[in-house]
């Protein structure tokens, strides 16, 4: 018996663990898209079938398995809909499973009554741990007022039902452990490709983010393509830092990383490159538009008041160099170099202005 608990608990690790890493990329809750709560709930109903086959035999002719669990599963993540599912997908397998006979049509109503119980259960109790603690106590209840129906043998029903509720109580609170364990490694993976991706200070995306937008852009370059990229810096940023504090600097490119957002497209591609190097890639951007928007982001910084944090006042400026492909670069893979250029002739002509590169 010990056997076939361990071999119960090894194909639900290893079927959960499966779906972790087809869904590692994706938010699952009961809002998430219906299609993705369909496809965690057959999941989960393919499981409960798997779990029959797994069965633990209790004695001569009496087995046991653990198939609603894989309801539980269903209805704490994706909610009232997909629990629903998984519990009829595993009454309709059963039904396959042994044929139309008295114990498997009052097996398969028993388990769609769990799969609407543990729906409600999942629609009405927020917490995790409760609803897990809720539905685990209820997927116990429920079978033994069946076994109380079928078994006639005392000694039978008792071992039965002591089987059960330790056998399920072992593996609801393992599985449990699990997938909250999951949860964490599923939060941190997404929380390590946004930090990869994005710069911790502004939230913009950072030189490593720049550089494969741009070589995406590059890849898939036509003879229709129109490339433009704004780079800017602040003027006299050292001497900001060294008159009013780091904290202070780092406030300022925070503010400044929300300016840019604001006079910008949400299809441009806008970076922090690097200290106060920011960057803003542009697609299909006519020449006129491009030199409107880089001189509105010049105009809107140098009237904006940025508040320091003790609450003084202070006006910065940025210069920005611009190159476009193909009207003053040739060469795509240039652009960067000959943005970079058109800054350095910006600084050089007295900062605070926009200088297209020739």
């Amino acid at each position: 018996m010990l056997k076939d608990l361990l071999l119960n608990v090894t194909s639900i690790i290893a079927v959960v663990s499966i779906g972790n890493q087809l869904l590692i990329n994706q938010e699952i809750t009961p809002s998430s898209p219906l299609k993705l709560r369909v496809f965690f709930a057959s999941m989960a109903g393919l499981l409960g079938a798997l779990l029959m086959f797994n069965s633990v035999q209790v004695m001569p002719g009496v087995i046991l398995d653990f198939r609603n669990i894989a309801t539980i599963l269903s209805a704490t993540y994706c909610g009232f809909t997909a629990a629903m599912i998984t519990g009829l997908m595993i009454g309709i397998f059963r039904l396959f499973f042994d044929g139309l006979t008295y114990t498997s049509i009052l097996s398969a109503i028993t388990a769609v009554v769990i799969g609407v119980g543990c729906a409600f259960i999942a629609k009405y109790i927020a917490s995790t741990l409760k609803k897990w603690i809720i539905m685990s106590i209820y997927i116990l209840i429920v079978p033994t007022i069946i076994f109380s129906i079928v078994i006639d043998n005392q000694h039978l029903l008792a071992r039965t039902i002591l089987t059960y509720w330790l056998g399920l109580s072992i593996v609801s609170s393992l599985l449990y452990l699990y997938v909250r364990y999951l949860d964490l490694t599923r939060f941190l993976y997404r929380k390590y490709q946004i930090d990869s991706a994005k710069d911790h200070r502004t939230g913009l995306n950072n030189v490593r983010q720049f550089d494969n937008e741009l070589n995406r852009i590059m890849h898939n370059l036509s003879d229709q393509s129109l490339i433009t990229l704004l780079f800017m810096d602040i003027d006299y940023f050292k001497k900001i830092n060294d008159t009013y504090g780091h904290q202070n600097g780092d406030k300022i490119l925070e503010d400044l990383g929300k300016i840019l957002l604001s006079s910008c497209s949400y299809s441009d591609i806008v970076s922090r490159n690097g200290g106060d190097e920011f960057s803003v890639l542009m697609t299909d951007c006519p020449r006129d538009k491009v030199l409107v928007v880089s001189e509105r982001i010049r105009s809107t910084v140098q009237d904006h008041r940025f508040y320091l944090i003790d609450g003084q006042v202070i006006n910065i400026t940025v210069s920005i160099g611009i190159a476009i492909y193909p009207d003053t670069v040739k060469d795509i893979s240039l652009i960067v170099e000959k943005a970079d250029l058109a800054l350095y002739e910006a600084k050089r002509a007295g900062r605070n202005r926009v200088m297209l590169s020739p």
